[in-house]
């Protein structure tokens, strides 16, 4: 997971037709049907295409799935599942709409604590800060922070980490590997700030093109937007821009 841009406004015609296929839904006998037909035929037709288009625009270069950060996505995700009858009638709304991998997606399913069961409520990348729940610790790991008040780990990240499986071991390796690259590549920009032979401009340009670069995106995010930053030799890099 990372931190994602917040959901913009769908254009009016686009808004103004989800909300006559969720009328739709929410007026029929049978709204868990009624809801798994039209979003069928929704991902069929050309007028959600912009729907897809949004999401893809959010989730940022390569399209990184939302929740993992490692695979491409590909899925059109319900963050509240349309096959669960108390949310069916929110499978058409925009803010229910997230854009993820399918090991992801199908980890989900009709999973939703606590309404399906015990658990905390799963993170929505797009309306959660993530880093107030998880940090990347040295291998790589998504690890929950512990919450002091409940004296425990943070129930919403436990769950979602653990349900989603989000330290699967494909992941948890692409992490480590994005995490030991970017300290090497960090280790080198600060010899050369020691011997002058680099700008703080330049320093700047790097670290924005290593944010922007799709390979596992939410460590660089963690690491030079997040927490991560006051880590080392993050913090020296940092340091040198003061």
């Amino acid at each position: 997971m990372r931190r994602l841009p917040r959901r913009p406004e769908l254009p009016l015609r686009l808004g103004r037709k989800l909300q006559s296929e969720t009328a739709a839904i929410t007026g029929h006998a049978d709204p868990k049907a009624e809801a798994a037909r039209r979003y069928g035929n929704a991902r069929k037709a050309k007028w959600f295409k912009p729907v897809v288009r949004k999401l893809e625009k959010l989730s940022g270069p390569a399209q990184r799935c939302m929740f993992c950060s490692g695979s491409e996505a590909s899925d059109v995700e319900h963050y509240r599942p349309k096959g669960v009858e108390a949310f069916a009638r929110l499978a058409m709304t925009w803010e229910n709409f997230l854009w993820s991998c399918t090991p992801c997606n199908r980890g989900k399913l009709n999973r939703f604590p606590p309404d399906t069961e015990p658990g905390g409520r799963f993170l929505n990348p797009l309306d959660d800060d993530v880093w107030e729940f998880f940090f990347i610790d040295e291998f790589g790991i998504l690890t929950p922070r512990f919450d002091q008040a409940a004296n425990t780990l943070n129930e919403r990240a436990v769950s979602t980490r653990d349900f989603l499986e989000l330290n699967r071991e494909a992941v948890q390796e692409s992490r480590k590997i994005r995490l030991e690259d970017l300290k090497s590549q960090v280790g080198e920009t600060l010899q050369l700030a020691c011997l002058g032979q680099i700008t703080k401009a330049q320093i700047r340009a790097k670290i924005s093109k290593w944010l922007k670069q799709p390979f596992q995106p939410d460590v660089a995010d963690y690491f030079f937007n997040g927490p991560g930053k006051e880590e080392t030799p993050f913090k020296d890099l940092f340091a040198a821009l003061r």
